[in-house]
């Protein structure tokens, strides 16, 4: 290998001069060498979350392999959740898509396993419950979680948690309790703690924003959003609504949106619903990112054995709305004293 050797001063002490010509040797007698890197083995993730959605109790397991070398089929096994009390439960295999939202990756190939009806009602809030995996072939993760404590929505108030409109809840069957709110009017959504919980992750699902913020010259991409808000400890329980959500859409392409939301919703046939969800330690850890670390994601496992992976645990509660003028005889997103949100009616 030739090395040139740029800056040395045309003189140099004798000592110096032989330092130099030492490494000019041993460099010139350098030759590239092929180097043979082994593949990565290909490894087991299972994901499982384990829900109480409404009242609701589900399960859901999402099991894949890593890049590694050949073609190697879905990863198959047989999923037990037991609790304390020695209660047992085991999962029902089922089609990947009802683990993903109906999309499937491109070369993702998982295997999807679930957990509902009466065989799920050991998953309560406040329970310890402990996941073992067992794998097709060999192989084993055990794991386990605490599910978080049940909570309530306190305001907006008057919310009857056991009843709700048609077609909420799908992915659940669990129903969403339902009120109208009024246009241009921040409300301050509140909610009991959850014991145990490491983080709230309220969810916004609105939509009619296109329509409604025209009139403001504010284009909006997507007429359905979804904004997320995040409460990191047990005793953050508030958080401005609307204005709160999209502390993770800060720097995308709805900042003018989300600048217009802090002023409330528009008026307008706007709809929507918001859902907090009070997330365990393993959840938490599982999906850190963005502000909780810049470098990126980091995934801190909570399965272990021959593979990894998550055994998360949430307590759901949340309530459907649409903007309205005049209330009339139904609930108002509001307050206590049935006023119009934070700074009282528009």
């Amino acid at each position: 290998m030739r090395v040139h050797v740029r800056g040395l001063p045309s003189r140099l002490p004798a000592a110096r001069r032989l330092v130099v010509a030492f490494f000019l040797v041993v460099l010139s007698g350098c030759e590239l060498r092929q180097v043979t890197v082994a593949e990565p083995e290909s490894a087991v993730v299972a994901e499982i979350y384990l829900r109480v959605d409404q009242g609701r109790p589900d399960g859901l397991a999402l099991l894949q392999r890593t890049f590694g070398p050949g073609e190697r089929p879905p990863p198959e096994a047989s999923i037990r959740l037991r609790s304390n009390s020695g209660e047992e439960a085991r999962f029902t295999r089922t089609d990947p898509r009802a683990c993903l939202d109906g999309e499937l990756p491109e070369g993702l190939r998982p295997s999807c396993y679930r957990l509902d009806g009466p065989e799920a009602a050991l998953i309560r809030p406040g329970a310890r419950l402990a996941v073992e995996v067992e794998l097709v072939g060999g192989g084993r993760l055990e794991g386990s979680t605490l599910v978080p404590g049940d909570f309530s929505i306190l305001t907006p108030a008057g919310l009857d948690s056991s009843a709700g409109g048609e077609g909420e809840g799908e992915e659940s069957g669990a129903a969403l309790p339902a009120c109208v709110i009024p246009p241009s009017s921040p409300i301050l959504l509140s909610w009991t703690s959850s014991r145990g919980v490491w983080a709230y992750v309220p969810e916004l699902e609105v939509s009619g924003l296109r329509a409604a913020l025209a009139p403001s010259g504010i284009e909006v991409e997507r007429d359905s959003l979804t904004l997320l808000g995040l409460a990191i400890s047990e005793a953050d329980t508030t958080i401005v609504f609307p204005g709160g959500f999209g502390v993770f859409s800060r720097f995308s392409g709805d900042r003018e949106v989300l600048v217009a939301l802090q002023a409330g919703l528009p008026p307008g046939d706007v709809q929507g619903r918001v859902v907090v969800s009070a997330a365990d330690r393993n959840t938490t850890n599982w999906n850190r990112g963005g502000n909780f670390n810049p470098s990126g994601l980091v995934r801190v496992p909570s399965l272990f054995g021959d593979g990894t992976g998550v055994l998360g645990s949430v307590v759901n509660r949340g309530f459907k709305f649409q903007v309205g003028g005049d209330p009339g005889g139904e609930v108002v997103c509001g307050p206590p004293s049935a006023g119009w949100g934070v700074g009282g009616p528009p």
